[in-house]
């Protein structure tokens, strides 16, 4: 293998980066009243950006995580807990953070707690089930999904999402750690691993494609396809055979060639996404959504890593700084979506009084004007950058250290073999 694993990818620094802030515009695209139909249609693929994520954090710790001869650095069970010191700190704090927001804005009340439930959202909803939805979800079922939230199982949930939404991500990430060891080393010696990259493309995809064909259109369905791990597995195995794909210098030599025409056709899965769901979303929906623009997403990391470090040394600091709030973007953002639509709307209102023309128009009064979104991603761009380099960071290091000091080691045979 020719690259040099102390090699920095600036690129995938940036994209990570800028993939968890378009979730934040995707999550936080409700609350803007005068937010254009395309730019809405733009900013609703956010699950672009999620699928990117993930293929990203498998090319990321191949990188990192494996020898030059593709074997692991360290033992399995030594990673997974390393790969944990870093998740479960942000996991924690948001989902306290969660809590404490929910009791604030909202009183506890004795039948239970309302949770949100994915639903397809070209498939109409029978009034059955809107009942349903309005019901609340018992204490009991509440303290079994709070355990769940705390072994980081939450993913596993297919009905609905509680507290911190997006943590979800986070409990499919375990799942990805945890099988790294025994697959990244299998994957980084195949030698067709094009053919590898299809099989996954169409095992992605093969879930999404039974369920429509079925006509299953459940808010279970579209929560198992929306979040299941092993349904997302093949999104970061993606990121591992594309590193193994990047290791050939034919493959490597190529795409830096034609990186910026290889970007921008990447970046035309999203169009071609926009255009998929307008045409057909009740069929379509969930292949878009799950495995049908892989390629494009393959081709935007790809071209991404061919880009070089920046001179700047202060550019170089930034990357990487950005790069390493990307999970604590994703983690927090969710729970602050309701509050800062409050505060925002009373900000409105205090300081420019005329902008609400009749206190009675509720149209007026409750709107959110789309120019404060870039207050709001610079608002939770600064809170995680805050959060990860005066919390997480620090309590990763400390949670590390206490890490048994035979796991930080491979054994001594198989560094002999590396």
């Amino acid at each position: 293998m020719s690259t040099s694993k102390r090699q920095r990818y600036y690129g995938l620094e940036w994209l990570r980066f800028l993939m968890a802030l378009w979730m934040v515009a995707y999550h936080f695209g409700g609350i803007y009243s005068d937010m254009p139909a395309m730019l809405r249609s733009f900013i609703g693929m956010g699950f672009f950006a999620t699928s990117t994520f993930f293929m990203l954090s498998g090319f990321l710790l191949a990188h990192v995580a494996l020898d030059h001869a593709g074997e692991m650095k360290m033992h399995g069970p030594a990673f997974v807990a390393k790969r944990l010191c870093n998740l479960y700190p942000i996991h924690v704090m948001t989902m306290l953070l969660s809590v404490g927001l929910l009791l604030i804005q909202y009183p506890i009340r004795p039948e239970g707690v309302h949770v949100y439930f994915n639903t397809h959202p070209y498939y109409p909803l029978s009034d059955a089930v809107r009942a349903d939805f309005a019901e609340r979800l018992s204490w009991p079922s509440a303290i079994g999904h709070i355990a769940l939230q705390l072994t980081l199982l939450q993913a596993w949930e297919p009905r609905f999402l509680w507290l911190n939404g997006a943590s979800w991500s986070i409990s499919a990430l375990l799942f990805f750690y945890a099988c790294f060891p025994w697959l990244a080393p299998r994957l980084m010696r195949v030698q067709r691993w094009g053919l590898v990259l299809l099989g996954l493309w169409g095992l992605y995809a093969l879930g999404p494609l039974v369920a429509t064909l079925a006509g299953s259109f459940d808010y279970v369905t579209v929560g198992v396809l929306h979040r299941n791990p092993l349904f997302r597995l093949p999104e970061f195995l993606t990121g591992i055979v594309l590193y193994r794909a990047w290791q050939s210098p034919r493959v490597g030599d190529l795409v830096r060639r034609f990186r910026y025409p290889l970007l921008a056709l990447g970046l035309c899965g999203v169009p071609v996404g926009v255009l998929l769901l307008k045409m057909d979303g009740l069929h379509l929906y969930y292949l878009t959504h799950n495995g049908l623009l892989l390629p494009f997403q393959a081709l935007v990391l790809l071209s991404v890593c061919a880009f070089s470090a920046p001179q700047s040394a202060t550019i170089r600091a930034w990357a990487q700084r950005l790069g390493e709030s990307a999970l604590c973007i994703f983690a927090l953002h969710t729970p602050l979506i309701g509050p800062t639509a409050r505060a925002t709307r009373w900000l409105l209102q205090r300081w420019h009084e005329s902008w609400v023309v009749d206190s009675s128009n509720v149209a007026l009064k409750f709107a959110i004007p789309l120019w404060t979104m870039a207050f709001h991603l610079a608002m939770i761009v600064v809170l995680a950058l805050l959060m990860q380099r005066f919390v997480v960071a620090p309590v990763r290091r400390w949670l590390e250290a206490r890490l048994p000091s035979a796991w930080q080691r491979r054994s001594a045979s198989r560094a002999v073999r590396a």
